[in-house]
């Protein structure tokens, strides 16, 4: 859930266009629901969180399972990273549906297929929270039993290089925004550490709170080896390893005229395949690869892409939000 105040951008956004289209707003439950209301014709559109009802209710439970969405894309021929789904054990709701040797060994064998690094993440989820990159098995099952503990289900991917990770918002099959998301990165010099290098740079925010704690967010897991690295001159080193703007990445609009080709195919063919009419398409990047469809999120936040590009973010939320 995004903080009060970020929330916040979004609700005045939606009753910016409420008034400037003469239409009733109401909001309920500390702004989590809008409703927006044509007086005239008696329409009436709602949203709940971050989910217009504009999109079918089984088309929005396939965006929210990493695992739906992943299967559903391969039917449909459309590139991207493969989700396993695996369920808890200890959950009542979902024992029924596994089998008696359990979890673990068909996670264990998954695995041992793909090698280490992999990716595990709650089925459900957003925001990069809970989303856990293992190296070893000690950390592959301390992260099972976290997100089990938590959430009735569980996804594992293989961990990708990425190079750029894109997010396009889709509308009624046309990519309606389109940019790409930078996370925080150090420069090396040849001779200073990573540690020393984000020390420094911190330095140089020069009390720019914002800088700091997206510098601050970003490096928060980096292991003691990653940031007693010393890199090269000239040599560039993300400070982490997901894009998530509520982490430490930031928005850019700048996109290479070949991805933004490619991009304004795939992303609508992805949500074609889902059925979704209004949804955001994260689409990566990947080393030796090309382009994959990440995830596809029903519901479309657009706090940190507004809370980054000031005036010109609220203009594109505002646009998009009135169509």
């Amino acid at each position: 859930m995004p903080p009060p105040g970020a929330r916040r951008v979004f609700v005045d956004t939606l009753r910016r266009v409420a008034t400037a289209h003469s239409l009733e707003f109401c909001s309920l439950s500390r702004d989590w629901i809008v409703q927006i209301s044509d007086p005239k014709s008696g329409r009436r559109c709602s949203v709940f969180g971050y989910t217009f009802d504009v999109n079918p209710a089984a088309a929005v439970e396939i965006c929210k399972e990493k695992a739906a969405t992943s299967l559903v894309l391969d039917q449909h021929n459309v590139p991207n990273i493969k989700h396993s789904v695996f369920l808890s054990p200890a959950n009542e709701f979902t024992a029924e549906y596994i089998p008696r040797d359990g979890t673990w060994v068909q996670i264990q064998k998954l695995v041992s297929e793909l090698g280490f690094p992999v990716v595990l993440k709650p089925l459900k989820g957003t925001g990069g929270l809970d989303v856990i990159k293992a190296t070893c098995w000690r950390e592959a099952e301390a992260a099972v039993q976290h997100i089990f503990s938590r959430e009735y289900g569980l996804a594992v991917s293989p961990y990708k290089r990425i190079i750029d990770e894109y997010r396009c918002v889709c509308l009624d099959g046309e990519v309606a925004l389109l940019y790409r998301k930078i996370r925080s990165s150090v420069v090396g010099d040849g001779s200073k550490s990573v540690g020393a290098l984000l020390a420094s740079s911190l330095n140089e925010a020069n009390g720019d709170g914002k800088m700091m704690a997206g510098l601050a967010k970003a490096a928060a897991s980096l292991s003691p080896e990653e940031l007693a690295h010393i890199p090269s001159v000239g040599e560039a080193v993300a400070l982490q390893w997901k894009h998530n703007l509520g982490q430490g990445a930031s928005v850019s609009l700048e996109v290479r005229d070949d991805a933004r080709r490619q991009l304004l195919t795939l992303a609508p063919k992805a949500a074609a395949a889902i059925g979704v009419r209004f949804c955001s398409v994260d689409i990566v990047e990947v080393e030796q690869e090309g382009l994959m469809i990440m995830e596809i999120n029903g519901g479309v936040m657009m706090d940190s892409l507004m809370s980054q590009l000031g005036d010109e973010g609220s203009k594109l939320a505002t646009r998009l939000y009135e169509a």
